[in-house]
């Protein structure tokens, strides 16, 4: 196709990728019938190399799983490329990450004018494990304690520390469960308050847990854990990876996406995945200024990201804040997002046998099933009507749907359509 896309045929770049990558996951993605390589990508949509099987036409997809958030913006979003390209022609590059940096001071700022009030302090990264390692290992140091208290279900990443507040799926495999790390319920206030202690220094928990479902906490709860954390001297930790920078139609969901009139401040805000635009990996660590204080008095290099900051994603992510937080940006998610679930319920209320329930906000949906089988079954039809969503890893009964934020009303009525059908798809075989 050109120099980049399609140099080799999809067979071959499927057996290069299983003989040198993981061969595993390709036989995976074949079980699923989706044995396929990307190719030409735009807004959102891509194309994939070939067709799932030999000579079949490249399959067009809508991409409902915007890989976390990533694709916030879609693919190859044109101001977003046009935004590196000139800071490539600007001189930039990656930047040294000892040295002071002009563009790490200006995405700082304008972090500190969008976060919650009195979060105004961001040390950068390139991952969100990384982030999440940066802000346990922050509370570790500010409190002098290591108890951490996490959600059940809940996913923060597969580093070290992310990796210790997941479920032992994740982590008995690698022989990594350090001690003073607890689950409880996501939730539950009762269980969190029985699990949090005078040794604990941090609870963290996404606002809306993406792999463990989409759940929906129950109004009060993020309140009752703020104050938990208060009363134990312990530090609040939020992953807003996926749930922030506008997916709920408000750009924090713990400050008003989750419920209007809650609006929670946490001790750390962990960004990711959306960081990146897309086009260049950032994550970000954002916290109260109290915390710096302990951890970079005695060395301020005690903790440093090679590559983390760097200048040219500090510029790329500094345009897409400026798009994301734009009050017209925020109110088409809102309005995408009430014509979206509204439309998944429809769906659930016409498989009541099929499916239990749509939940979610603004463009973050998860629909959940009965039946774990049929939820993959049903994660295959939809994609094969042209819609790629994915179960969730923590709950798999359950699939999670997030179009890019950019999606129009008529994409997503073409989404629900395909959507509809796929379930429809499923039933027929099922009644067969």
């Amino acid at each position: 196709m050109n120099d980049y896309i399609g140099i080799y045929s999809q067979k071959k770049i499927l057996k290069l990728y299983s003989k040198y990558v993981n061969a595993p996951k390709v036989r995976t993605f074949k079980g699923f019938g989706f044995g396929v390589i990307p190719g030409e990508r735009e807004g959102i949509r891509f194309k994939t190399l070939e067709g799932s099987k030999a000579g079949e036409p490249p399959l067009e997809v809508i991409n409902c799983r915007s890989s976390g958030g990533v694709f916030n913006l879609g693919h190859h979003n044109p101001e977003i490329v046009q935004r590196l390209k000139d800071a490539l022609d600007g001189g930039l590059d990656l930047g040294d990450h000892m040295l002071l940096s002009e563009w790490r001071a200006l995405l700082g700022e304008k972090l500190a004018e969008l976060m919650p009030p009195g979060i105004t302090k961001t040390t950068f990264g390139v991952s969100g494990g990384e982030a999440i390692d940066v802000a346990i290992k922050f509370s570790f140091a500010y409190t002098k304690r290591s108890g951490c208290v996490s959600a059940i279900g809940g996913y923060h990443g597969h580093t070290g520390l992310a990796l210790a507040t997941g479920d032992p799926e994740f982590k008995e495999p690698f022989q990594w469960n350090p001690p003073g790390f607890k689950q409880v319920p996501f939730g539950d206030i009762e269980a969190m308050e029985n699990a949090v202690d005078k040794k604990t220094a941090c609870v963290i928990l996404e606002t809306i847990p993406a792999t463990g479902g989409v759940l929906i906490a129950p109004k009060g709860y993020f309140p009752a854990v703020r104050k938990i954390c208060d009363d134990n001297g312990a530090l609040m930790i939020i992953d807003e990876v996926q749930a922030g920078l506008g997916r709920t139609g408000e750009f924090w969901a713990i400050y008003g996406g989750l419920y209007p009139d809650e609006k929670v401040v946490p001790d750390f805000m962990v960004l990711g995945k959306g960081m990146s635009s897309g086009i260049y990996p950032l994550s970000t660590t954002s916290y109260k200024p109290f915390i710096e204080s302990a951890v970079f008095r005695e060395d301020p290099f005690i903790h440093i990201s090679t590559t983390g900051g760097s200048d040219l994603g500090c510029a790329v992510a500094y345009k897409m804040l400026e798009i994301q937080s734009d009050p017209k940006f925020l109110n088409h998610v809102k309005e995408m997002g009430e014509i979206f679930g509204n439309g998944l319920k429809k769906i659930a209320n016409q498989f009541p046998n099929l499916i239990k329930e749509a939940r979610g906000r603004g463009l973050m949906w998860g629909v959940e099933f009965y039946n774990e089988m049929h939820t993959q079954l049903a994660m295959v039809s939809i994609i094969n009507e042209g819609v790629l969503q994915n179960y969730c890893g923590n709950k798999k009964n359950t699939l999670i749907i997030m179009p890019p934020l950019i999606t129009k009303k008529e994409d997503i009525e073409d989404i629900l359509r395909r959507f509809h059908q796929g379930i429809e798809n499923l039933l027929k075989i099922l009644n067969k």
